[in-house]
């Protein structure tokens, strides 16, 4: 009772408002609060019906539409409220008369009646001592512990309507309420079923209950106890063992970090190492280039001296010094500089091995700053191990995908050499990844140009003068046939240039020729000849010069010429014959049967068809007068169209001989645009892809050669030029 007295206003204070309770009630968790404290708490907390002690956590079911005033009355911290308001008396602090309600710091309490008295009501009450007698009224300023405790303990008075000034003794069991006498004999009558004992009794009884439900609960706190002694032992070891692994951090930081200062001072000096050697061999050459040059400028200044200041005699004796010396100068190639520039420093994405990153003194791509053409096969290479890291896989991806022909990649000795042609013009992006890892610098964006052919070259027949070269052909021998449609022949020419043969001669009789204009091979050993203005097809075999069969004659019936242009032969050895001044091209048997024609009729009617070519399953056809080529299916349907009247990129004038050009995977259509005095370049598509920057006079036959070159025959400068 002491220690209770002694801390009573801990007990009595609301540990949500911090000061004494206001109509204290109990939460199923045994914790009290001011009534509207809990209401507030409860409203404003909670979660789906349900919400938290501010105590002990513990989960709680909110009231019955939320009517808090409902919740049970704490008694017990009533009677403590009681007691406080008695102690605080003994301050001078004043408390209500339980009769009159009149405040004052003079009362006393009567046990028996349970009542706060004022000393009028005091002096009433020993009037009455007829039925007061025995009351004990004790000055609330004399109280004792044994007083407070009794105060703490009266009954409390009866709840119901019109019995409030009765005291609770009794207790029915039926109804499981505290109830007083006037209870008894009116709402709890023994004859109704309600039996009922005095209270004190059944609380002996229940106190033997709680007794025991609290020693098995004080047990419970034991082993709460040591787990909460576990909770804070283990903590404590948490915090310790913390605190040795920070320094054990700490400590190995600073030994990576000392491991990585000195990787640095090692890439530093390797860098300054790379750097010395560089300037040491570009200073080397500077000097060879300076030393080249002032012997040059001596050479110069001789020779002037010698024209300005020195006689004839001077000059001529100096001749044959002066002249080799010019010629050593010549002579003396100006070295490429022995290195580059490049150094660069390629950082680790993962300090692994505390290894800051990697020296690469040469670029890991090369080949990307050249020019990239439309229709050739570009190559480029890749260095993946100048990055210092162990090569398993690099992937090369070459966007847009649909613009590239197939993409190849060759590994040599940790080196990578790629290989791909652009069909079109355009930017590309080039995606670079080592071990699933883009490059440094992936993309790579490249733009791919027009293809620009050049003029390198004349091929010179020997041992015979070209007069009107037209047809060209080639055979897997490597030898070429050229129509001279002036001298009524076809030229064989072998490798070396020399003429070894020539085929046919001017008449009109089986074998002989007037004013032919195209050849192909039959194969290796036998030609087809568009003999024109015989208005027949010959084939002749090359290797003895002899006529093996003519087909056809002027006309316009079926199998019947007029001015056959051009002539080809596809990969099922039909001989397909651009019959000009018919408008139509007709497809035979190697025995002349006529197969079928195509383009004489409909919207895309041919006009004065020149040449013709035969590539995967179509039929390409130079329409001459109609400036344009094109194509039909393998039956002679119309497809498509390329190009079109005019001068410009993509445009045609008098287009004239056809050939299909392979670099790599991909495949190029080139044409003599005659009229434009140029050749051009397509996609078998019909994408304007590139042409020659090189003039032509009048381009008329063309074909290619296995290593790349292109072979065409010019009409007005009677040449074969060489283009690339």
């Amino acid at each position: 009772m002491e220690s209770l007295l002694r801390n009573l206003k801990e007990h009595v204070t609301c540990s949500i408002c911090l000061d004494t309770f206001t109509d204290p009630k109990t939460i199923t968790c045994l914790h009290t609060f001011c009534c509207e404290c809990l209401k507030n708490h409860a409203l404003t907390s909670q979660r789906n019906g349900k919400f938290h002690c501010p105590e002990c956590q513990a989960e709680v079911d909110l009231p019955e539409a939320n009517s808090f005033d409902k919740l049970p009355t704490s008694f017990h911290h009533n009677s403590l409220l009681s007691v406080l308001a008695i102690r605080q008396s003994g301050k001078g602090n004043d408390i209500s008369c339980g009769i009159c309600k009149k405040k004052s710091a003079e009362i006393s309490y009567c046990f028996e009646c349970a009542k706060f008295m004022c000393i009028d009501c005091v002096n009433a009450h020993q009037l009455f001592s007829h039925f007061t007698e025995g009351h004990k009224v004790t000055p609330v300023k004399q109280f004792q512990s044994q007083d407070y405790e009794a105060l703490i303990k009266r009954q409390s008075f009866c709840s119901v309507q019109y019995h409030e000034r009765e005291i609770t003794r009794f207790f029915c069991l039926k109804c499981k309420l505290c109830v007083c006498q006037i209870c008894i004999a009116t709402d709890h009558k023994a004859h109704e079923g309600h039996d009922v004992e005095l209270l004190d009794k059944v609380a002996d009884g229940e106190k033997t209950y709680i007794l025991m439900k609290t020693e098995e609960l004080k047990a419970k706190t034991n082993v709460l106890s040591g787990a909460i002694r576990l909770c804070e032992q283990t903590a404590s070891e948490l915090e310790k063992n913390v605190t040795n692994a920070k320094r054990e951090v700490s400590q190995k930081a600073e030994q990576m970090i000392a491991k990585i200062r000195e990787n640095e001072r090692q890439i530093i000096t390797a860098f300054e190492n790379t750097r010395v050697l560089k300037a040491d061999k570009l200073d080397s050459a500077k000097a060879q280039v300076q030393s080249l040059l002032k012997q040059i400028n001596q050479a110069i200044e001789f020779a002037e001296n010698l024209i300005q200041r020195s006689s004839s005699s001077d000059i001529m004796q100096s001749k044959n010094y002066l002249e080799k010396r010019f010629e050593q100068l010549e002579n003396t190639t100006i070295a490429e500089l022995p290195v580059n520039s490049f150094l660069k420093f390629y950082p680790t994405k993962e300090i692994q091995n505390r290894t800051l990153g990697y020296i690469a003194t040469s670029e890991p791509v090369v080949g990307l700053t050249k020019d990239f053409q439309a229709g050739v096969e570009s190559e480029f290479e890749v260095h993946p191990q100048i990055l210092g890291e162990q090569v398993r896989e690099v992937k090369v991806f070459v966007e847009p995908a649909d613009k590239v022909g197939i993409l190849t990649t060759y590994e040599q000795d940790g080196d990578y050499k790629v290989k791909f042609t652009p069909k079109v013009p355009g930017i590309f992006n080039i995606i670079i990844k080592v071990n699933g890892k883009e490059l440094e610098g992936s993309p790579y964006i490249v733009q791919v140009k027009q293809r620009l052919i050049q003029v390198v070259g004349e091929l010179k027949v020997k041992g015979e003068t070209l007069r009107e070269p037209f047809g060209i052909s080639l055979n897997s021998k490597g030898e070429t046939t050229v129509v001279d449609s002036d001298k009524n022949c076809i030229l064989i020419i072998d490798k070396e240039g020399n003429c070894v043969r020539k085929v046919g001669c001017y008449g009109n009789n089986a074998g002989q020729l007037k004013s032919p204009l195209d050849v192909t091979y039959l194969n290796d050993d036998n030609i087809i000849v568009a003999d024109q203005l015989n208005h027949r097809i010959q084939q002749f075999n090359v290797q003895t010069g002899n006529h093996v069969r003519s087909c056809g004659k002027e006309g316009t019936k079926n199998g019947e010429f007029q001015n056959p242009l051009g002539v080809c032969v596809d990969d099922k050895g039909r001989v397909i014959v651009a019959d000009c001044r018919n408008n139509r091209v007709q497809v035979l048997s190697q025995d002349g049967v006529l197969l079928f024609q195509f383009g004489e009729s409909g919207p895309e009617k041919l006009n004065k068809p020149s040449q013709c070519t035969y590539y995967k399953n179509k039929f390409i056809v130079s329409d001459r007068d109609n400036h344009c080529l094109k194509v039909y299916d393998d039956s002679g349907k119309f497809l498509y169209k390329i190009g079109e009247p005019g001068k410009s990129d993509g445009q045609l004038k008098q287009p004239w001989g056809l050939c299909v050009q392979k670099c790599g995977d991909q495949c190029n259509l080139l044409v003599c645009n005659r009229g434009n005095r140029r050749v051009d370049q397509f996609t078998l598509e019909g994408c304007f892809t590139g042409k020659t920057i090189d003039s032509l006079q009048d381009p008329r036959g063309i074909t290619t050669t296995p290593d790349g070159l292109i072979l065409v025959t010019d009409y007005k400068t009677k040449k074969i030029h060489i283009l690339k």
